[in-house]
């Protein structure tokens, strides 16, 4: 689930906050219709209430004070947004059914709000009425824009985005196109939705924006939420009123946490439609008028960037306490410009250790993950070697496998050699991007009154290359001083 990041809320950085005004309108709107759904709101059922913060747009708010492991709320299901809830309004038609996430930006995408009016959904439309109403400030918006040939909004600073980060979101990219796939060939399948929408089929332009919307509602909003008999299942998730405002926090200072529900408890799917309920600290008493957060678990900003359009903040340029990068492109190169490395490629490929090469950096230590260090010993197995076949790296398996420490102590010297060439190549991209963002004046591209996010875009974009930058030069200066990783 992602809603903002180190106290400032999504919909801010999105430029999508809703006026005083408008949030004094919506929220009991809101209110009355989770009433219609069986949703206890009275003073001592609802804990939290929705205001507007000075620098983080809206956020949760106790409305009394909550002692540890108060219950905040309790969400019925029927007011609850997933393949369950849903299924009976959008049935299924074809050989291939719709996943959680097509079905639920399916119903936003034909919901969607005018301009600043409500939406017009009889089922849902309290609700829809209070979900961002752009994503201008999202990666993804961006890409989408860029191919239709578009250069406004962020758009321009795709070019700014270190590679590992690009290469992600081009990932995430290819996954809504998919999505969008999946759904206007449901839409052409079912005529009763279409002929009733044919305006978004028409426009394909603005039928993909609208789209574009409808996706990343769902792709920053929905949590974890047991629907089916595995637990892996990608169709548990819904969308939760209320939680929606809900700022997020990397530290789980005054984070609320989902209490278990049976089907979490017994492992299995739920025998019957269940709800949802959101408890207070543990550890803490959460004072009347404190702000309640919503934590997701450990994600490196590339992560958070590319999913959800934000990242933690900048720890300063001194030190890094928590991070990781991805030397994909970097490695991908070291290995395939060898004359063995089309071998070495097709053995990690083989073995599951091709990709997902990783430093990363905590309080306690910066090295490289154990996959890239898989790599690197038999990518320098093979430059000390001029024999090319499977032979040659019995002692590479023996290694993984359990059954020797190293391969040889002139390989544990090379491949620390090329992780100190990796990190300087991560360094030199680094600080190449932030002189590049720096000299050409990156925010001031499309910069407008509905552009505002553009110059504190730039600076998480900064954040993304210090990121690099300093663990990089962690893990360079472990390796130089002769660290065991």
């Amino acid at each position: 689930m992602a809603h903002s990041g180190n106290n400032v809320n999504f919909s801010m950085m999105a430029s999508i906050s809703n006026s005083q005004s408008s949030l004094n309108y919506r929220w009991p709107k809101l209110l009355a219709w989770l009433r219609t759904r069986g949703m206890k709101t009275g003073t001592g059922d609802l804990l939290v209430e929705c205001k507007e913060t000075p620098t983080a747009g809206n956020g949760l708010f106790a409305r009394t004070l909550c002692t540890p492991s108060s219950l905040l709320f309790a969400m019925p299901p029927q007011a609850l947004m997933n393949i369950r809830t849903l299924k009976s309004l959008h049935p299924t038609s074809g050989p291939t059914p719709l996943t959680a996430t097509q079905m639920i930006s399916l119903h936003l995408y034909i919901n969607r709000p005018h301009g600043s009016e409500d939406s017009l959904d009889p089922h849902y439309g309290p609700y829809i009425s209070t979900l961002p109403r752009e994503f201008d400030s999202h990666p993804l918006t961006w890409i989408v824009r860029s191919k239709r040939g578009l250069e406004s909004g962020g758009v321009p600073l795709l070019k700014y985005l270190p590679p590992s980060v690009h290469a992600s979101l081009v990932k995430l990219h290819d996954r809504f196109c998919q999505d969008w796939d999946a759904i206007r060939a449901y839409l052409t399948a079912n005529s009763y939705i279409s002929s009733k929408y044919d305006a978004y089929l028409d426009n394909n332009d603005v039928s993909t924006s609208n789209y574009a919307w409808a996706w990343l509602n769902v792709n920053t909003r929905c949590i974890y939420y047991r629907l089916k008999a595995s637990k892996e299942d990608p169709d548990n998730l819904t969308l939760c009123p209320i939680l929606d405002f809900a700022n997020h926090t990397p530290n789980r200072l005054h984070s609320m946490t989902p209490a278990p529900s049976e089907a979490d408890i017994w492992d299995s799917a739920p025998v019957k439609q269940i709800g949802f309920r959101f408890l207070s600290p543990a550890d803490a008493s959460v004072q009347e008028g404190e702000e309640i957060f919503l934590a997701y678990g450990a994600h490196p900003n590339r992560t958070l960037f590319v999913e959800y359009g934000f990242v933690n903040e900048s720890l300063g340029n001194v030190e890094i306490t928590d991070g990781e990068v991805d030397v994909q492109d970097v490695v991908d190169s070291l290995i395939l410009d060898h004359k063995s490395g089309v071998f070495v490629k097709s053995v990690l490929e083989d073995e599951g250790y091709w990709g997902d090469w990783t430093l990363y950096c905590s309080a306690e230590s910066a090295q490289p993950s154990w996959r890239l260090i898989t790599a690197l010993r038999l990518h320098c197995l093979f430059v000390s070697n001029n024999t090319i076949h499977h032979n040659a790296i019995q002692s590479w398996r023996d290694v993984i496998a359990g059954k020797r420490e190293m391969i040889s102590d002139g390989n544990e010297l090379a491949w620390k050699e090329s992780l100190i060439t990796i990190c300087d190549t991560i360094i030199t991209k680094a600080q190449a991007g932030l002189d590049s963002l720096e000299n050409d004046g990156a925010e001031e591209y499309g910069h407008s009154g509905s552009d505002r996010w553009l110059p504190w875009m730039c600076e998480n974009i900064r954040t993304l290359w210090r990121e690099e930058l300093l663990i990089a030069a962690a893990v360079k200066e472990r390796t130089l001083r002769g660290d065991d990783f």
